[in-house]
């Protein structure tokens, strides 16, 4: 089956995408699951819970800053709070019923956690991640996930509808989330798919643009 976990919606600063079309586009591509990943908020995850989702998995998620660089916690139970050190992030994680994955890690300018990756507690890491400029990141990524034998990720850290799917995780069928968790754990994931278009995010950041500055009417 096929993942997204990692998406964006209108509960990040930086995205103005309704859940509402995150699910009717991820259940067109084929996706089996996705998960809301906003920006330390958590209130999207809760929310898209509310809506029709019929075939899509729906896991709980945030990307979380820790004080050295993002992490994606999937499964939690509760908020996850912001600017901890790595460590301490990923054992309120764990606290909390959930995983760890280490976001887009050798993707310096996007805040990923660099080589300190390596002595952290993680479950698994993005090895493709479809928002990058350059493909050393992937490439870096990928090389250390091999070389500690951390299960590899593949997500769309989508900020706008046309980027999800874009990358996405490959898992053996699933019927709930606790079952997914289970399958990333132990390395039964592959990573796959290709960079979101330039040209797509250049357009959306204009959008995002002339959506926050448009005049508000009563």
């Amino acid at each position: 089956m096929k993942i997204d976990t990692h998406i964006h919606s209108k509960y990040s600063k930086d995205s103005i995408t309704p859940l509402e079309d995150i699910i009717k586009y991820s259940q067109k591509i084929g996706l089996n699951a996705i998960a809301i990943t906003d920006h330390d908020e958590i209130e999207g995850t809760w929310a898209v819970r509310k809506l029709e989702h019929e075939g899509l998995l729906l896991i709980p998620g945030e990307e979380v800053s820790s004080t050295k660089g993002h992490i994606v916690a999937l499964g939690i139970t509760d908020y996850i709070k912001p600017l901890q050190t790595p460590a301490e992030t990923i054992d309120q994680i764990h606290d909390n019923a959930g995983i760890a994955i280490a976001a887009h890690p050798y993707c310096y300018y996007r805040s990923g956690l660099g080589d300190i990756v390596q002595s952290l507690d993680i479950d698994a890491m993005e090895t493709k991640n479809s928002r990058f400029i350059f493909g050393v990141s992937n490439y870096l990524s990928k090389k250390v996930s091999e070389k500690n034998n951390v299960p590899p990720i593949g997500a769309s850290d989508a900020h706008f509808i046309k980027g999800i799917g874009r990358c996405y995780t490959e898992i053996p069928e699933a019927d709930d989330v606790d079952t997914i968790l289970k399958y990333i754990k132990k390395g039964k994931s592959t990573a796959h798919g290709e960079r979101t278009p330039m040209n797509l995010i250049i357009k959306e950041v204009i959008r995002k643009k002339g959506h926050r500055t448009k005049p508000k009417t009563e």
